[in-house]
């Protein structure tokens, strides 16, 4: 059995019967009674990994989530105890909390959270690849940049579109999900050049991993162009996207927060980046699109799984 403070940084998929501790996304929850007539929720909890059923049977609980009308994939901390159930596993939920914002953002930096763990696996079209963005992330190691990394993510209005949207319609990665295998695959191939000090290739993989997130607001999980994309390119609305998150990046490292807006923007306005960490990023961009041009068909799963071996084998290194 796991301890409840294991618990509260693990995948659903890794949940044993016991006490259960820990932040989800609230798929949705729906209302039934029993067979004497009381009313009781059944919750889909859901992150990357896969999903659970919970159950609240406490009338009090009952009443508090009726009263709160939560949207899908909400946010909840939830505690309660698993069990086995027919061959599979529930949880019957004792307590269930929706944090403001104030609480989300005191999440980030605490040991152990993972803001790409709470991304929803139904939500990604190519769900392999969720590991893959959890490893990743866990490659940056400089506090301020982490904490602007799990904000990002943990930002559903950025997060959800990110992994479900393509990188293109036609050109290249075209295809649901293609938008976070590109940006993986640049990760992974900025991630191997070790010649750079350390604080530098840091902010040119987070560069890698953020470098085309305008799309998130020209391209749909649909194949589809959106009226903001039919008229401005998606290189014009990164810094919109990571605005409110810059910003308190500013405040941790302003250094940090200038040279990461330079990595991401540099080609609006100059063919010659000041710096090799942005020529590198570039190139890796131009790589990523390349190879996938040439051998669309191979799709995100062989290379995911290569990048995946490549990332378990730096952070061994």
């Amino acid at each position: 059995m796991l301890s409840v403070g294991l618990i509260m940084s693990s995948a659903l998929a890794h949940l044993r019967a016991g006490a259960v501790c820990g932040w989800f996304r609230l798929q949705q929850w729906t209302e039934a009674l029993t067979r004497d007539g009381f009313p009781y929720l059944k919750l889909v909890l859901e992150d990357c990994s896969g999903q659970l059923t919970g159950f609240v049977w406490q009338q009090a609980l009952v009443a508090q989530v009726q009263r709160q009308a939560l949207p899908s994939y909400a946010l909840v901390k939830v505690q309660g105890q698993a069990r086995w159930f027919q061959g599979g596993l529930r949880l019957d939920v004792s307590s269930l909390l929706v944090p403001g914002a104030e609480a989300c953002s005191d999440l980030i930096g605490t040991e152990g959270f993972s803001a790409a763990r709470l991304l929803p696996r139904s939500l990604c079209p190519q769900p392999d690849l969720l590991a893959l963005l959890m490893a990743a992330v866990e490659q940056i190691e400089w506090p301020a940049l982490r904490r602007f990394v799990d904000a990002v993510l943990l930002d559903r209005g950025i997060s959800f579109a990110f992994v479900a949207a393509p990188a293109s319609l036609r050109h290249h990665h075209s295809y649901p999900g293609g938008l976070l295998q590109h940006s993986l695959e640049c990760f992974v191939l900025v991630s191997r050049h070790r010649e750079f000090p350390r604080e530098r290739a840091q902010l040119g993989m987070v560069a890698a991993l953020f470098h085309d997130i305008g799309k998130v607001l020209t391209l749909t999980h649909r194949m589809r162009r959106t009226s903001l994309g039919a008229c401005l390119d998606h290189d014009k609305l990164t810094l919109e996207v990571l605005a409110p998150h810059l910003r308190k990046l500013d405040q941790g490292w302003p250094e940090g927060g200038e040279e990461l807006r330079y990595l991401l923007t540099w080609k609006l306005c100059s063919r010659v980046p000041r710096y090799d960490m942005a020529d590198l990023v570039a190139c890796c961009d131009r790589l990523s699109t390349g190879l996938n041009r040439r051998a669309p068909h191979l799709g995100s799963r062989s290379g995911s799984v290569q990048a995946v071996d490549t990332l378990l084998a730096l952070r061994r290194g």
